[in-house]
């Protein structure tokens, strides 16, 4: 057998022997499971209780209706990106009526939509078409939670006493679930109106529980200053029908979606699971780089190396670790992405709603293509590092004067990646670090969800291979002349000069 192939399986073997190599290997599938545990043992139930008490007897009912809308209006969205996710072709939804209103994606819907909506069987027909219509594979549309539960004032509340002797017994009853429809919830809100409610300096009393929550508000607040509005313009000798027809009125506009991968959510979300790769890529590297640094080290330590050269050329023993290391990564990473992969199609939970659509970013051969280059190129270029790092050390301590500025000199610029990818894929600096050979395999598998120019990729392909081309010159002229000298190690320039020798 080749000489290199015997160092690479001897190098493989090694390091997968070690308990730290396969600690690791299950720290990933650990991680997923205990999140997807965790996010159903630990996430409270979805919805909160609302206690709406009005002495007044004309808000309560139009303070329900608003909560009707709003979560037939959340639902309306929810429907249209299920549509629009799993292809369904909206004619195929307007065929019965069912699907009018939703089956051109999500937007903002008007009270006209969800009363059409209503008037065409509602939440029940929507879900019965979805059924008939959705493709082999899809999962059954599920309807959002209730986010606001209506319940009427809970037993021990003071509802006839005033505002004071309202907030003071609820106080307790917002530390204790409260039966409702769909479980016992907390109440996160009650809302008292006073019997003179709309005389001068006279308000309606909200009550939480501490957590701030703006929008229900805001519903309760507009539904109670249009019955007002209302009242005003009566007293005016205005008509309110007319004034309603008259703001019923829409302007007529046309909207064009974004193209694909054109909108930033869509381009986050793309981009995500490459930068899940880059970061596998990091983290293998450094674990990886690690167990091969402190193996050479072990062996110049322990004089085995000399009889390891007596049987192999440093060239040898150079590229069969770059072999074996590379092997221990493959495994690792591809062992890590299937279990990923399996979960997110067998189980649900945040890690399977994320992986499933992002798996769309790397479904072209293309994309596939670049990211397997510059994956095993970014491994090859920074595990020739490690190895320079171990050639010229006697011991680990030794080594941890290189050894920490070439982990930061790596992983802080990772660090501003991912936040600049996020936040704009094509701005300045992903497409500097792109053409910056140690970071171009982060900066380019990052961004290869986002779309980047085929020029860009072959470019920075071209330079990334170039680097690796220097940097295998210099590794095997520096193991040459630095794998037998123990203790002649010398500064960065006795390196250099025997890197140029």
């Amino acid at each position: 057998m080749n000489a290199k192939l015997l160092v690479a399986l001897r190098e493989f073997r090694q390091i997968i022997s070690t308990r730290s190599f396969w600690l690791t290997m299950l720290l990933m599938p650990a991680a997923i499971l205990i999140s997807q545990i965790s996010t159903r043992l630990i996430q409270p139930p979805p919805g909160i209780a609302v206690v709406v008490v009005d002495a007044t007897g004309r808000y309560q009912a139009a303070i329900q209706q608003r909560f009707t809308f709003d979560r037939d209006q959340e639902a309306l969205s929810d429907l249209g990106e299920y549509a629009q996710k799993w292809k369904i072709p909206p004619q195929s939804l307007r065929s019965e009526g069912a699907g009018d209103v939703w089956a051109d994606g999500p937007r903002l819907f008007t009270p006209a939509d969800v009363a059409a909506f209503e008037a065409a069987g509602g939440l029940k027909a929507a879900q019965a078409e979805l059924a008939r219509l959705k493709p082999a594979g899809a999962p059954d549309f599920k309807p959002p939670k209730p986010g606001v539960i209506p319940v009427p004032p809970p037993a021990g509340l003071v509802t006839d006493k005033g505002p004071d002797a309202f907030g003071q017994s609820l106080a307790p009853q917002l530390k204790r679930d409260v039966p409702t429809p769909v479980g016992p919830r907390k109440i996160g809100l009650g809302v008292y109106i006073p019997a003179d409610y709309g005389a001068p300096k006279v308000a309606a009393r909200f009550f939480t529980d501490g957590t701030p929550r703006p929008m229900l508000v805001d519903s309760v607040r507009q539904e109670l200053t249009a019955i007002q509005r209302a009242d005003a313009l009566k007293a005016s000798g205005i008509d309110p029908a007319a004034l309603a027809r008259i703001q019923a009125v829409r302007a007529p506009i046309t909207f064009r979606a974004p193209p694909e991968g054109g909108s930033r959510e869509r381009v986050i979300l793309h981009s995500a699971l490459p930068l899940a790769l880059a970061y596998l890529l990091l983290l293998a590297i450094m674990m990886s780089g690690s167990w091969m640094l402190q193996g050479l080290i072990e062996e110049r330590s322990n004089r085995l190396l000399e009889s390891v050269l007596a049987c192999v050329t440093p060239d040898d023993l150079l590229f069969g670790k770059l072999i074996g290391v590379l092997g221990v990564g493959l495994v690792m990473v591809g062992a890590w992405m299937i279990f990923a992969i399996g979960v997110a199609f067998s189980m649900q939970g945040a890690i399977a709603d994320f992986l499933r659509p992002a798996l769309e970013s790397v479904s072209s051969p293309g994309v596939i293509a670049a990211l397997l280059y510059y994956f095993l190129a970014g491994y090859l270029a920074i595990s020739i590092l490690f190895l320079a790092v171990g050639a010229v050390s006697d011991s680990m301590r030794d080594a941890q004067a290189y050894l920490t500025p070439l982990i930061l000199l790596i992983t802080i610029p990772f660090v501003i990646i991912a936040q600049s990818v996020l936040l704009n894929p094509d701005g300045p600096l992903p497409r500097i670090l792109s053409w910056v050979p140690i970071y171009a395999p982060f900066a380019m598998m990052a961004r290869l969800g986002g779309g980047v120019p085929t020029w860009e990729i072959v470019g920075s392909g071209v330079l990334l291979a170039a680097f690796i081309g220097v940097e295998m010159v210099f590794i095997s002229r520096l193991f040459r002349s630095s794998l037998l000298q123990s203790g002649q190690t010398g500064g960065l320039k006795a390196l250099l000069r025997r890197a140029r020798a």
